[in-house]
């Protein structure tokens, strides 16, 4: 439960409006539900008062909530291609709430409310591992929280492309894979406390504003490129600390969990941005748009789920459902002849297909049953089910005997 919302429980679990009257609000009286807020609305009329903390707080989330309606809107939006460098300042800058200090208390909290925790810890204090409470929710939980596991074995997910990194690879991504391995390749010898401790550090340091790299490190790299590979060693670090993590390290995940996403839609909104990426003329221009996009989708997806079990709500849906896919998933695995193919084709510089996540599970709908590459997958079990899904790929191993 976030500690910033005003709406009593009954309006916040219905999606409704709350009109935040005290005791009971409009939609409870009219429904005859029990009004219950977890924290009682202030009383309004206070004009001439000093702000308080807790009214920078509420001015704080409303310019939060701009900020990514406007982010938002430009995904939204099919004629985005290049936007001016003023465009992208005013668009891309994140709310100054968003801005960590420079040391990690910024984002650990020295006060952990009962209310805020009561998922995350048993009936004898115990913290609670995150785990589903069906079958399709058990396997997204356990599919997200074999990522670092994943990358700690083949160097590679299905958010960093075997490829992506095959020429250069930047400190990020070289941190991550150290962590990851150590986590996860040996967790019986490895000393958690202090795995925490590092995590803890890079966490601080990657959440920073980026600087430029000095000419003399002979670092190659655009940007976008290393922004990328910082959003992808976050997303490794607080999977670890949500899935594996103890009770002060999953609160502090979940806290910059709004900052994580900020940075997602940030980078979206840049490759949008980029000619190079709208129409890709190699093949590693296109790993690199893909790359973007799966991890964007996956840091909502880590966020999604985490606030799933714990409030039963999906935290982002409506910017989740708009996040763009590339039409052509099933090409992330091919390689050899057809990688050279894909890339001969790309050189046309045709526009890179995308539609929206929600578009994608409407065409699933009306497709023929086959085999679901591994990413597809992800995307439909959580709204689709799993034995839906089980079913869809039977049908297509049938179907494709019988030809």
């Amino acid at each position: 439960m976030s500690l910033r919302r005003r709406s009593c429980n009954a309006c916040f679990k219905g999606r409704r409006k709350c009109d935040l009257c005290y005791p009971v609000c409009e939609n409870c009286m009219r429904t005859k539900k029990n009004c219950q807020y977890a924290y009682p609305p202030r009383p309004r009329g206070r004009t001439n008062e000093p702000r308080t903390a807790s009214d920078e707080i509420d001015i704080s989330s409303t310019t939060q909530a701009s900020n990514a309606v406007l982010e938002l809107e430009l995904l939204k939006s099919p004629a985005v291609a290049v936007l001016d460098a003023s465009d992208q300042d005013a668009v891309l800058q994140l709310p100054l709430s968003f801005t960590p200090g420079t040391c990690t208390p910024d984002f650990t909290p020295e006060r952990i409310s009962f209310s805020a925790t009561s998922r995350l810890v048993g009936t004898l204090g115990e913290v609670q591992p995150i785990q589903g409470s069906t079958r399709s929710w058990q396997w997204v939980m356990d599919e997200l929280k074999g990522y670092p596991g994943e990358f700690a074995h083949r160097g590679e997910t299905i958010f960093i492309h075997r490829d992506q990194y095959c020429d250069e690879m930047p400190q990020p991504i070289r941190t991550a894979f150290g962590i990851c391995s150590s986590f996860c390749l040996s967790p019986e010898t490895t000393n958690r406390e202090m795995a925490f401790r590092v995590i803890d550090a890079e966490v601080s340091e990657l959440l920073q504003s980026p600087t430029e790299p000095s000419s003399s490190s002979g670092c190659k790299l655009s940007p976008l490129r290393t922004e990328l590979a910082r959003l992808q060693a976050l997303l490794l670090y607080q999977t670890i600390r949500l899935f594996h993590g103890n009770l002060q390290q999953r609160v502090a995940a979940e806290q910059q969990g709004s900052m994580l996403m900020t940075t997602a839609l940030k980078i979206i909104v840049r490759a949008q941005s980029e000619p190079e990426l709208q129409r890709p003329k190699t093949r590693h221009a296109w790993v690199l748009g893909e790359c973007i996009r799966r991890t964007a989708l996956l840091v909502y997806f880590l966020y999604g789920v985490n606030s799933v079990y714990r409030e039963g709500i999906c935290v982002g849906l409506h910017t989740l459902r708009q996040l763009p896919l590339s039409a052509e998933i099933s090409s992330w695995g091919v390689d050899g002849e057809c990688a050279v193919q894909g890339d001969q084709g790309h050189l046309r510089g045709e526009a890179a297909q995308m539609l929206p996540y929600e578009a994608f599970l409407a065409r699933w709908l009306v497709s023929m049953p086959r085999r679901l590459d591994r990413f597809e997958k992800l995307l439909i079990v959580p709204c689709q089910g799993l034995e839906a899904v089980e079913a869809f790929e039977d049908l297509g191993g049938l179907v494709a005997e019988s030809i």
